[in-house]
């Protein structure tokens, strides 16, 4: 834009060195001509560019790619010359931005559509929005803002690999329901004793009348439900939250478990730290389509967010787990808390081999040979 105002006070200036040495009716309408034009290019920005809206919407799927269709409108009498639009692609999990240019030059009372392959680098969920319009003079002298901005978020998923499980016994089930009297419960039906309160207990544990009569605070200690539901949480990606390769690998391990235990009919429970308030989520996952809906939620929590699960909140966990399988960058502080006496798998990237102490089994994986090392893991 300078160097186009630059050449254009350089032909001004031309124009009047002109007709001063020589002066016709010729070099004067040069020179009006040369200064009108600049001055028509500019008053018609002022009128243009009214009113501009843009909207984003799903296109036809080309392709792998997701893409996205741009619907520009433009509903004044005056047509835009050139419009400016930047298009930013955030991904919410990996925090990488890019962003494309996109010129339009929409005529009166008209509207023009776009497509565009949005920039998915790695799997997350991802913001797409338009910053405010530039729109230029003809002659791309001046320009203004126009408030049209516009956002969609979209999910690209992990790659989704086929992996074999082999399956607890039931007998090792029973086990752990034998030793459940070692375990914090839930079961507001089954009191297996009488303690001092301690700061975290659900307040709805607290024994009222007797806490009255000795003028001490005391909760009860409840049983734990009996259940086969797997937990498998998303958990704190650690010092790898700034490697995107590492983020889609462990991501990847993560939708892929889900899904296996999925197709298996397995009693499963997704768990994973929310992005707006930092505490842990549960939900449940029987179909494809609940499956798709957490992955939205988990894919758009900040990697380098800090985990909620250094210890399960007993206010959120209300039942014991069969198992517990941590998919992580970093083993979690406070595994004990997490498992309240349940066997624990911990999944962790960028670890070799597999080691068990107690009941907490970490099995390492890597970026080239996720497949391999989590072949046949035990759930």
């Amino acid at each position: 834009m300078l160097k186009r105002r630059i050449a254009c006070g350089l032909l001004i200036l031309a124009a009047l060195i002109l007709y001063f040495f020589d002066n016709e009716t010729v070099t004067l309408a040069l020179l009006l001509a040369i200064i009108i034009l600049p001055a028509v290019s500019i008053g018609l920005l002022a009128l243009s560019g009214k009113n501009l809206t843009v909207k984003m919407g799903d296109s036809p799927v080309v392709g792998d790619k997701p893409t996205m269709r741009l619907t520009i409108e433009n509903p004044g009498i005056m047509p835009v010359a050139n419009a400016e639009l930047e298009v930013v692609c955030e991904n919410l999990r990996t925090g990488e931005t890019d962003s494309t240019v996109i010129h339009v030059s929409p005529g009166p009372k008209s509207k023009k559509e776009i497509d565009f392959e949005v920039l998915s680098g790695h799997a997350g969920r991802y913001r797409i929005h338009v910053t405010d319009a530039l729109v230029w003079d003809p002659l791309m002298l001046a320009k203004k803002e126009a408030r049209c901005e516009d956002s969609r978020f979209i999910t690209v998923m992990p790659e989704i690999f086929e992996t074999q499980l082999s399956y607890a016994s039931d007998a090792a089930l029973l086990e752990n329901d034998r030793s459940a009297e070692s375990r914090r419960g839930m079961d507001p039906g089954d009191v297996r004793g009488i303690r001092e309160y301690v700061p975290g207990d659900p307040v709805r544990n607290i024994h009222w009348k007797l806490s009255e009569k000795i003028d001490k605070m005391l909760v009860k200690e409840l049983g734990t439900p009996i259940t086969d539901q797997l937990l498998v949480i998303l958990g704190s990606a650690g010092e790898r939250s700034s490697d995107p390769e590492a983020l889609e690998t462990i991501a990847s391990v993560y939708v892929s478990l889900l899904n296996t235990l999925r197709l298996d009919s397995t009693s499963l429970t997704a768990a994973w730290t929310d992005a707006l308030t930092g505490r842990a989520v549960f939900k449940k996952i029987s179909d494809e389509d609940e499956m798709n809906l957490a992955a939205d939620e988990f894919l758009a929590s900040p990697a380098a967010l800090q985990g909620a699960f250094s210890s399960i909140d007993r206010d959120l966990a209300e039942t014991r787990y069969a198992h517990i399988v941590i998919v992580c960058g970093r083993v979690p502080t406070g595994l004990e808390a997490i498992a309240n006496g349940t066997n624990v798998t911990v999944l962790l990237y960028g670890a070799e081999g597999s080691t068990t102490e107690n009941n907490v089994q970490i099995i390492g994986f890597g970026n080239k040979t996720y497949r391999e090392d989590l072949a046949g893991i035990e759930v």
